[in-house]
């Protein structure tokens, strides 16, 4: 439930430095039932659960061995949760202290991105053995001299482990959308300018292609034009603060680029079916 005049605030977990990984079970904090973000990457692996995680507005089921990857500012919460299994929180920083390091080890950041959309993974039995036993190494080595590198290789087969098992449960789906190098930049290109870039025409000069072209291939590999994905962008990014924050619908509207409040609320309505100061009446009284 959301109340009324609240901003809702980044939830620190229990977060010491960097990096932290900790049980489930024994973490109880009343904020999780709460929608919540966080300013780091967290991986929630869930052992055994029961109840709903709900992110970005979408609730899932949980089911033993099922693993959700959070970007920084994604907003979730837990409800009728009982669980067990593990947390891991790191920042990018944590992870790449510099331009070398992001070149020569392995990339993370596009296991985290949405592309054809969230959805959680589902970890095979004998996959859960392999992130046990490397989760087991993390405590260890924190618990000890807690070296960086150390920590950071065994988090990378963790994420190298959880990268093989999404692209096993794609392959299972009935329809997998097929990979594409310019997809996934051209997703990275609107995470960064959303708010500021909303023409097609910059999306197409990144890749020296027409508009015209560039919406052939988004249509062809996801179902829709760039136009599309750039207004589910903004639509989420105008929820996550309609129901997050104190921010009026104006600051919401000149945040996103548009410079027309009436038409940013247009805009909304158009894609929700609600105007702005409906959908975050309709969110308070949830």
């Amino acid at each position: 439930m959301l109340h009324k005049g609240i901003d809702i605030p980044y939830q620190h977990l229990p977060f010491t430095g960097q990096f932290n990984i900790f049980q489930l079970d024994t973490f109880k904090n009343e904020l999780a039932r709460l929608p919540h973000r966080h300013d780091h990457f967290q991986v929630i692996w869930f052992t055994r659960a029961r109840g709903q995680h709900i992110v970005d507005f979408v609730s899932y089921e949980l089911q033993d061995n099922m693993l959700f990857l959070l970007q920084p500012g994604q907003v979730h919460q837990l409800l009728d949760c009982g669980k067990a299994g593990h947390a891991i929180t790191f920042t990018e920083q944590f992870y790449f202290s510099n331009r070398r390091e992001r070149e020569t080890i392995y990339d993370f950041t596009n296991l985290f991105e949405c592309y054809d959309g969230y959805a959680p993974i589902r970890i095979s039995q004998r996959t859960a053995a392999s992130l046990q036993l490397l989760a087991e190494l993390m405590y260890r080595e924190k618990s000890g001299s807690g070296s960086r590198s150390i920590i950071k290789h065994y988090l990378s087969a963790f994420l190298l482990q959880a990268e093989r098992e999404k692209k096993r449960n794609a392959a299972q789906a009935i329809a997998p959308l097929q990979g594409d190098a310019r997809i996934v930049h051209l997703r990275q290109l609107l995470e960064k300018n959303f708010r500021a870039q909303h023409q097609v025409g910059f999306y197409a000069n990144a890749f020296a292609l027409t508009p015209k072209r560039l919406n052939e291939i988004t249509r062809e590999k996801t179902g829709k034009t760039v136009t599309d994905l750039l207004h589910d962008r903004l639509v989420l990014e105008a929820k996550r603060n309609l129901s997050f924050s104190k921010k009026s619908i104006k600051e919401i509207s000149y945040e996103l680029g548009f410079e027309d409040p009436a038409y940013f609320s247009r805009f909304f309505k158009n894609h929700t079916g609600l105007g702005p100061q409906e959908f975050r009446g309709a969110a308070i009284s949830r």
